[in-house]
């Protein structure tokens, strides 16, 4: 039949199906309506949405419901829309006119009186009552304005006040007090007359920032300089202390004076000291010319009070404070020394030396001679070699002969022989293999057959040489009967179906689960299924449905 549409649509998910075929009819569970096409669009023609809505009608005013008449004719509604001719009884819920029209007035600060019927909005002209107070400006550059407010936020009084215009100003030093106005005069503040103060007026909060540059500087009081200072002139402080906390200290004079002030009686020590962490407690080091020693310097070390009286301590002056003077000393000569000079010192440590011999430190700051080894003699031969012992300064302590063992590795020339190990050969060819000719052991030659052989079509034929090498390749065309197959399936690239078995009764169609295109068996028993296409093209067996949309 022609054009004959018997299927039936349907969907759990769309409410309308966005197309249909003319006169094709669906079914939609989510919107409980029957659509069907009637050429020119999709419409409802029925369904469960609208078979609830008739079981549900109702003689109740209940929203989005049918009115249904009770058992004695009538229905209730909340509110009826429409142009109505006759007699209306009960409350009306809106009207365009009232009955009888009204006037509406107001009392009080403000009065206003209107008429009104309902058919149209209307405003009350207010007429605001007079508070008594003359109308005009009030305040000014000259005057203040005095107002009056009442509870209920109304200006009740106003009147005029003068205001002074002037303002009156001085100074700690300089010219008399003076006077400006404030309605035409500009109060100006300026820096000193000698520079270092600096002023700067803000429009934006009212304010004069009175600043000072780095010429500026208080003569009495603490003060603390941040930044450099830099003199041009000669520094004179007075006072008790003087205390430099930088980490370099550099002067042009060539000469430093210490003690100015030791000129009645010689009462200072002159010189320097220093302080040190030697460990287990801080102590002082340096070099002083003790006061009333005459010309005599002391080189002091690991004093245990600070000498910060300019004097040092009584008693500091000993053996054991003594610092020693590491120098390189020219001109002159040392004389009447008691005992040698040791090595710390400059010297040797030592009074005598043998002619012609080696001399070490002894570990005890002197030289010392070192005996000879007593190893002199001539060693080694052809057939023997040498076992010498050195002591800690480089000499042979002791020598012994001993008979030259030769391993393969000291071999440099001529050919190993098979019975020593060797090949009894010299040269052989890179990547071949080699042979024992009785002689040596040499190259073996190449059979000259390289290459590849054998293919999808031909199997290769092989002859080898004594030593097993394939010696000879040739290919020969494979033909095989099918009789010949004995395992595997042909897929459907080589002509097979890609399947070793089908169900019976069952029709072939391809594998929807494979990639290769295989048959498979497609089979039903339930009664009245047909073969149809699913939604993404698998065919199927099933009962006969218009799919969903």
């Amino acid at each position: 039949m022609s054009n004959t549409v018997i299927q039936l649509k349907y969907s759990n998910v769309t409410n309308k199906p966005p197309t249909l075929n003319v006169s094709e009819p669906a079914y939609s569970s989510i919107s409980g309506t029957l659509w069907i096409d009637d050429g020119t669009s999709v419409v409802a023609i029925g369904g469960k949405a609208y078979t609830t809505k008739i079981d549900n009608a109702t003689s109740a005013a209940t929203a989005n419901t049918l009115v249904l008449r009770d058992a004695t004719g009538n229905a209730s509604f909340n509110y009826v829309t429409a142009n109505l001719n006759g007699n209306i009884y009960g409350n009306a819920g809106s009207a365009e006119r009232w009955f009888t029209a009204r006037n509406i007035g107001v009392s009080g600060d403000a009065t206003g009186i209107v008429s009104v019927d309902g058919t149209a909005n209307a405003n009350i002209p207010l007429v605001l009552s007079n508070s008594g107070v003359n109308a005009g400006n009030y305040g000014g550059s000259t005057n203040a304005a005095v107002i009056s407010v009442d509870s209920k936020g109304r200006i009740t009084y106003a009147a005029n006040v003068a205001i002074s215009s002037s303002l009156n100003f001085a100074g700690d030093v300089g010219a008399a007090p003076g006077s400006l106005s404030l309605i035409t005069d500009t109060l100006n503040i300026k820096g000193g007359l000698n520079g270092g103060i600096s002023t700067n007026a803000i429009d934006a909060n009212n304010t004069v920032l009175v600043s000072v540059d780095n010429t500026v500087l208080r003569n009495s009081g603490n003060q603390f300089i941040t930044g450099d200072l830099s003199l041009t002139g000669s520094l004179f402080v007075a006072g008790n202390t003087t205390t430099v906390d930088t980490t370099t200290v550099s002067t042009a004079d060539s000469l430093i004076r210490l003690a100015a002030n030791n000129t009645i009686s010689d009462v200072l020590d002159i010189g320097f000291y220093g302080k040190a962490n030697t460990g287990t407690s801080v102590t002082h080091h340096g070099l002083v010319r003790r006061a009333g020693t005459g010309n005599d310097f002391f080189l002091f070390k690991g004093l245990t009070s600070d000498p910060t009286a300019n004097v040092l301590a009584t008693g500091s002056v000993t053996a054991a404070n003594t610092a020693t003077l590491r120098a390189n000393l020219t001109g002159g000569m040392i004389s009447a020394l008691a005992n040698t000079i040791s090595v710390v010192d400059g010297g040797t440590g030592a009074g005598t030396f043998a002619v012609g011999s080696i001399i070490v430190g002894d570990g005890t700051n002197s030289l010392k001679v070192l005996a000879n080894t007593g190893t002199a003699g001539t060693y080694g031969s052809t057939s023997n070699t040498l076992i010498v012992t050195t002591d800690s300064y480089g000499r042979v302590s002791s020598v012994t002969n001993s008979a030259i063992q030769i391993d393969a590795s000291n071999i440099v020339s001529g050919k190993l022989a098979i019975t020593r190990g060797g090949t009894n050969n010299d040269t052989y060819t890179t990547g071949a293999a080699v042979f024992y000719d009785g002689t040596a052991i040499k190259t073996l030659a190449n059979t000259g057959s390289a290459g590849s052989y054998g293919s999808a079509s031909y199997v290769p034929v092989i002859t080898t040489d004594a030593f097993g090498r394939v010696s000879g390749v040739s290919n020969t065309a494979i033909n095989i009967d099918t009789s010949a197959v004995v395992s595997g399936t042909f897929g459907v690239a080589r002509g097979g179906s890609g399947a070793a078995s089908f169900s019976i009764k069952g029709v072939i169609v391809s594998d929807t689960s494979s990639t290769t295109g295989a048959l498979s068996s497609l089979t039903s028993s339930t009664e009245g299924h047909l073969l149809q296409i699913s939604s993404s093209g698998a065919p199927t067996f099933a009962h006969l449905s218009g799919g969903t949309f």
